[in-house]
């Protein structure tokens, strides 16, 4: 019997499919590693998968440095001709665009990385026909950027979320390559199809064409077949919110020890490393470091005692 995607649109992108809960969605489930803890009745999804603290946070740095490297080098230029025209003014003002990208970009995400919840999880109640999250509220634009982004936590009733399989389109003039992801809509009610809120398994780096759909339906099968709570073959991702500085940072890159797995089991990649080593092993320093301040600043978490009682011991 073959998998049956349900819910197509025809979309390239936004929505691709709207998922059934009665019908299959692939043929095997998948979960990715995302699942660090399961109950009688209950598994546990994380929202931070392995080895992606700190890679926001490089790619915001990144971001700032070459805005504003690139914004210096107009308005000096513009400076040494000591010119001041019309032009010249609309260069300037196009020029502080560059410092105020960068400023934003930069302030954003490493937002993103400082002081967040050490996990914003999921969980997902076949007993009760609920599902529960704690997640860090954030704000767009300017002063979104520099408000409070609060902690919060939501339940919502299983028979009242949507699945559905999303896809952005991105491209760098040469290339084009499409984003997955799978989204939970929330429904305001059973009579008001109105959504509430949505919120997402996974990312795009783990989420493609064919492992939303898996994803997917591994969860179908647990809230509605009284499935397994881990899918074959995998085990539970561990816990790793006490990470020390040495372990973010052989975590980050081949490391200590690291180095001579890495030579063993990897050597074609590697070898193209050391051939680029001015360029890879800085950025993967950068990134254990801000790896180890992320977990530093991380804020402890703490589920609700009614949904410790609805859901019991892991």
């Amino acid at each position: 019997m073959s998998a049956d995607n349900t819910g197509k649109t025809g979309n390239v992108s936004g929505v691709l499919h709207r998922f059934e809960r009665s019908r299959r969605a692939s043929e095997h489930g998948v979960a990715l590693g995302l699942i660090k803890n399961v109950f009688d009745d209950a598994i546990e999804y994380t929202a931070i998968a392995p080895g992606m603290r700190g890679v926001v946070m490089l790619g915001g740095v990144l971001i700032a440095a070459f805005a504003f490297w690139f914004g210096q080098l107009f308005l000096f230029d513009i400076l040494e001709r000591g010119k001041f025209r019309l032009f010249e003014i609309f260069a300037v003002f196009c020029t502080s665009l560059f410092f105020i990208f960068g400023a934003y970009f930069g302030i954003k995400y490493i937002r993103f990385e400082l002081f967040r919840p050490e996990d914003e999880p999921t969980i997902f109640d076949r007993k009760n026909r609920k599902v529960y999250r704690i997640f860090r509220e954030t704000y767009s634009g300017f002063r979104g950027v520099l408000s409070r982004w609060p902690t919060k936590t939501a339940e919502y009733d299983w028979d009242l979320i949507d699945a559905e399989h999303h896809a952005a389109v991105s491209t760098t003039g040469s290339t084009i390559a499409r984003q997955h992801g799978l989204i939970f809509v929330v429904r305001t009610s059973a009579t008001d199809p109105t959504p509430m809120d949505s919120f997402a398994i996974g990312n795009s780096t783990l989420m493609g064409e064919v492992t939303v759909p898996a994803a997917w339906e591994h969860i179908r099968r647990f809230m509605e077949e009284d499935g397994p709570h881990l899918p074959p073959g995998e085990v539970l991702a561990r816990a790793s919110s006490t990470a020390s500085f040495w372990q973010c940072m052989a975590s980050a890159g081949p490391y200590g020890k690291r180095f001579r797995i890495w030579w063993r089991e990897q050597k074609a990649m590697m070898v193209l490393g050391l051939i680029f080593f001015p360029i890879v092993f800085p950025l993967m320093t950068l990134v254990g470091i801000f790896r180890w301040l992320s977990y530093k600043t991380a804020a402890p978490i703490k589920w609700s005692p009614s949904v410790r009682a609805a859901i019991g011991a892991a």
